[in-house]
């Protein structure tokens, strides 16, 4: 009688699938740990442009009658996250036009820049 072989898997076929199996589960996770870290990047980014709109807006409505918008700085919070603004206002070669420029900055350094133009008062 000649000696049955066992149909299953040995114990060398089993530990390298395990093996190819943590290496596709690892690639996996750095994708979702990636695709998480980006969605959160995009949420502040997001965050700090809509902040950067409303300080700018609130500033160009604020602004003095006679003589326009003028340098300012300040702080802004939005959704739990404190920035500070710096407006500077520049001429520009036209002379009916200034250029205005918002740097948003939060505890990192700076998030957004937002550039305008308004007519030079009068």
């Amino acid at each position: 009688m000649s000696a049955r072989r066992d149909p299953g898997f040995s114990l060398v076929e089993m530990l390298a699938a395990l093996a190819v199996l943590s290496l596709a589960g690892l690639a996996l996770m750095n994708a979702v740990t990636s695709a998480g870290r980006s969605a959160i990047h995009a949420r502040e980014r997001a965050l700090a442009a809509i902040a950067a709109e409303n300080v700018l807006t609130l500033a160009l409505i604020e602004a003095h009658p006679l003589r326009g918008i003028e340098d300012d700085r300040g702080s802004y919070e939005l959704a739990g996250t404190a920035y500070e603004w710096t407006i500077e206002v520049e001429d520009t070669p036209d002379a009916a036009l200034r250029r205005v420029t918002l740097t948003l900055s939060d505890a990192r350094g700076p998030v957004s820049e937002l550039v305008t133009f308004r007519r030079r008062a009068s």
